[in-house]
């Protein structure tokens, strides 16, 4: 009894600062006119793209390898420059070099220090996972004041905000000091492996706003950001319920996924149901920032989307890194990285103007990659062959925007 009410109030504490990050995320489009959430948002998703690969499933890679701390930074910082020079020559977000700077700064500090803080959760050390989760928010929501009556610059305040996120959580961080050549082979490794089966679903999520933000119009982007912020829940929904289905006792197949699928349903349906009816009878609880009438629309065809696909991908995620070996996930990743390979191939396309989409085509896109990976999944779990029984899994966290 007493082991389950620990489990529970941590539960709680860990939804408490994951949510704060999304809240904060809503709040900006009501303290700021429509040309600063906008500018935000291309920052952030630049950056989320950025951090993504920057970080490469390094919070899993250090805690299976002894590592130098300045190796990380040292890694971090090379992808980050990397990407950041792919994306300028698909797509050219920014132009001005005070800028770049600054979206590398910030992404490279949210990177390391992201990397360190899981590292703590990992080791059980939640208190100080959630205190500095709880940190990143205070911190961004500091924009808002800076912005407002400092009139600073978003490329001024958000790497100096990174910065101070770092600082502030460096004395707790776990450190190592291993930096031979060989484990930062490992390193890599380890984190590619990891990068491809737990951001796979990420990347997606953010790129979609990525895309919507640089190249849509002003209404089109702030209403399909905002819907966004309002469908992502669902997506926590799922995350305490694959948890919850990690702590069971009895790993079968029936029960895992009967559970998982009763539970999801049951959940997200109530969500979706209560949101839309506020959303529908009070648009006036909409921020003057976006398209009341586009939010709407968006947030219909998100919900009808994204509901279904949590809907199976959490239970069946659960019972993947529960009950089954690693054979299954070594296959996994490599037809994910095909896939994404794909699709990452189709979004140069259209960020080159060679197929040109809407925000409705956009979403049928994102749907279309996250469900091919759902499906492909599903198809290797289980086909029949010889692999029984839990071996040591590659863990499965769920980092669905930085």
């Amino acid at each position: 009894m007493i082991g389950q009410l620990t489990n529970i109030k941590k539960l709680f504490f860990l939804g408490i600062a994951v949510a704060s990050t999304k809240v904060m995320l809503l709040l900006f489009a009501y303290f700021f006119d429509a040309e600063t959430y906008n500018q935000f948002n291309q920052i952030y998703y630049t950056a989320s793209i950025i951090i993504l690969f920057g970080s490469l499933g390094f919070n899993i890679a250090v805690t299976r390898i002894n590592i130098s701390s300045n190796v990380v930074y040292a890694a971090v910082a090379i992808n980050a420059v990397i990407v950041y020079l792919f994306l300028q020559i698909i797509s050219a977000p920014f132009n001005n070099l005070f800028e770049i700077v600054s979206i590398l700064l910030y992404s490279a500090f949210i990177s390391i220090t992201g990397i360190f803080v899981f590292h703590l959760l990992f080791s059980g050390r939640y208190k100080d996972y959630v205190l500095l989760t709880m940190l990143y928010s205070v911190l961004h929501l500091l924009i808002i004041p800076a912005i407002l009556f400092l009139k600073l610059s978003l490329f001024t305040i958000m790497p100096v905000i990174s910065l101070l996120w770092f600082l502030m959580g460096f004395p707790k961080y776990i450190k190592q000091n291993n930096s031979s050549f060989k484990q930062f082979a490992e390193f890599y490794k380890v984190g590619i492996s990891a990068f491809v089966i737990n951001s796979a679903v990420s990347l997606a999520l953010a790129a979609d706003k990525y895309f919507v933000n640089h190249f849509f119009n002003l209404e089109v982007a702030n209403s399909y950001t905002f819907a966004w912020g309002l469908t992502a829940p669902m997506f926590y929904i799922g995350v305490i319920i694959e948890q919850f289905l990690f702590s069971e006792a009895n790993p079968s197949k029936s029960n895992i996924l009967k559970r998982g699928l009763l539970l999801s349903s049951a959940l997200v349906v109530i969500y979706a149901v209560i949101l839309l009816v506020v959303v529908g009878f009070f648009p006036g609880l909409l921020p003057s920032s976006v398209n009341s009438g586009y939010v709407i629309n968006i947030l219909l065809l998100m919900i009808s989307g994204y509901s279904l696909y949590v809907i199976f991908h959490f239970p069946v995620n659960a019972y993947l890194f529960k009950s089954l070996g690693t054979e299954k996930q070594k296959s996994i990743s490599i037809v994910f990285s095909l896939i994404i390979a794909v699709f990452v191939i189709l979004y140069i396309l259209i960020m080159q103007g060679i197929i040109a989409i809407n925000y409705i085509w956009l979403l049928f896109i994102t749907w279309s990659y996250i469900f091919t990976l759902l499906l492909a999944k599903i198809i290797i779990m289980f086909r029949k062959d010889n692999e029984a029984g839990i071996q040591d899994p590659v863990i499965e966290i769920k980092i669905l925007e930085p």
